[in-house]
C-alpha cells in the first residue's frame, strides 16, 4: 500500500478566500524560558485543504464535530477532468456514470497547478448546477476537489455548496498532488478537527493506493 498526501501545507503565506485572515502563528513558549515550545494560531477554519460541515451553508445541520467518524475514511472514485479559469465541470465529464452511493467524489482540474498565481482563489474551475444536483441524487459522501472551492470562482451564489451542504454531503477544498494518483478507486482518509460547533476545519487528506 501507498499513502499519498493530497495536503497543503499551511504557512502564513498560503492562498486564502478573498477576505478571509491569513494565518498566523504566535510564539506562545519557549524551550529556553519554559522548557518546551509552543506556539497559537489564528485562522479561519476554512484555510488550506479543509473540510466544509453541512451548518457551513445550512445553519442548524451537524457541525465539524457532528460527522460521524465512519464518513471520514471512504471509498473515493477519482474523475479526471482538466478545466481552465472560471470553467464548470459539467455531467459529461463524469466518465459513464461510475459515481456510486456513498462514494467520495474527488475531481482533479489540474486547478493545483496554478496555486502561485493571483488568480488560483478567484477564477477556479467548479462544479455546474447539473452535476451538484446529479450527485446530491447519487447521495455521495463529500465532494472533493484540486481547487479552492466546489464551486467556480464567477459563481458569487455558492450553487454547489447550496445544493450539497444542506443535503448533508460534505465538501472537501484545496487538495493537493491528485495529480499523483493513477488509479480511479482507493480508500480516503479525511481528518478535520473536532472542533465543536465549527462550520469546517482543515483536515489532512490521505489517499491509501
Amino acid at each position: 500500500m501507498r499513502v499519498i498526501d493530497l495536503t497543503m501545507v499551511i504557512t502564513p503565506s498560503i492562498p486564502v478566500f478573498p477576505g478571509s485572515p491569513h494565518p498566523s502563528f504566535i510564539p506562545w513558549s519557549s524551550f529556553d524560558s519554559d522548557g518546551y515550545d509552543s506556539e497559537a494560531m489564528f485562522m479561519s477554519t476554512h484555510t488550506g485543504t479543509h473540510v466544509d460541515a453541512p451548518s457551513h451553508f445550512a445553519p442548524g445541520l451537524a457541525s465539524i464535530d457532528m460527522i460521524p467518524a465512519s464518513r471520514l475514511v471512504c471509498n473515493a472514485v477519482l474523475i479526471k477532468t482538466p478545466k481552465r479559469a472560471n470553467q464548470l465541470v459539467e455531467l459529461e465529464d463524469l466518465e459513464n456514470d461510475r459515481v456510486r452511493e456513498g462514494d467520495t467524489v474527488v475531481i482533479a482540474t489540474g486547478w493545483e497547478k496554478r496555486v502561485a498565481r493571483s488568480q488560483y482563489m478567484t477564477e477556479n474551475p467548479g462544479l455546474s448546477e447539473q452535476v451538484a444536483k446529479y450527485l446530491a441524487r447519487k447521495k455521495v459522501n463529500a465532494v472533493a476537489i484540486d481547487g479552492p472551492s466546489i464551486d467556480a470562482g464567477i459563481d458569487n451564489k455558492f450553487t454547489a455548496h447550496n445544493i450539497l451542504l444542506p443535503r448533508n454531503i460534505l465538501a472537501v477544498e484545496n487538495l493537493c498532488n491528485v495529480s499523483k494518483l493513477s488509479r480511479s478507486r482507493f480508500t480516503l482518509i479525511i481528518s478535520p478537527l473536532k472542533l465543536g460547533g465549527a462550520t469546517g476545519s482543515p483536515a489532512r487528506a490521505l489517499a491509501l493506493v
